[in-house]
């Protein structure tokens, strides 16, 4: 097998095992979306980024350096707000009782409205944005040099990875629902709190950098 082409995949296998090791807000908003539904509830979440990355990517390798930084501080308040937000609709649900696939209302959560809850925390994420450009960008340039074989191992690689990271975690949670509902309902509480560090972690970024 072409030594470079295994690079490239070893290389995207990092980057994805990084990536979804790391806490942040999506791995938090899995982890919430397991205790509260379920594996099959938080999968989609897992996702989110085959759904974002695209514009993400083709943004950092075109128009990179035309970006003015404001762009990047701006994303970074609107990310803020929307995690903000998610751990508002948490919290909610949380003081009611949550534990079960059903919104306030009684009708059951689709797979597109979680995919979605996760699509846009993903792409409202300054991190996304400054990994392609510092780090995910400039390998996947160098291996569109070599062929668009090796660009596709490098994406294969990455993106395998991490979704299948991210679906082992939404697994760990799932099963740690036998656990008991009070256990849970702290887990829960713990996910919003860190959801709410978030937020806010990321209004300051774009604040302080204004």
């Amino acid at each position: 097998m072409d030594s470079a082409l295994v690079a490239f995949v070893l290389q995207g296998a990092a980057l994805g095992l990084t990536a979804a090791a790391s806490p942040g807000p999506l791995q938090t908003l899995l982890i919430s979306e397991a205790l509260i539904g379920g594996f099959k509830r938080a999968a989609p979440i897992a996702f989110a980024p085959l759904v974002t990355d695209v514009p993400i990517v083709l943004l950092m390798l075109i128009v990179l350096k035309q970006l003015p930084p404001i762009a990047i501080r701006g994303l970074s308040i609107v990310g803020g707000l929307y995690v903000l937000y998610l751990a508002w609709g948490l919290w909610k649900q949380w003081r009611a009782g949550a534990g079960r696939d059903f919104k306030a209302d009684g009708t059951q959560i689709s797979v597109w409205t979680t995919l979605r809850r996760g699509a846009l925390t993903n792409f409202l994420n300054p991190n996304p944005y400054l990994s392609w450009a510092t780090v995910g960008g400039p390998i996947l340039l160098s291996a569109l040099d070599q062929s668009t074989w090796h660009a596709g191992g490098f994406l294969l690689g990455m993106y395998g990875v991490m979704i299948g990271t991210m679906l082992a975690l939404a697994m760990v949670f799932h099963y740690a629902r036998r656990l008991g509902p009070r256990l849970v309902r702290v887990m829960l509480f713990v996910s919003i709190i860190i959801l709410i560090i978030f937020g806010g972690l990321l209004m300051v970024r774009g604040l302080l950098a204004a």
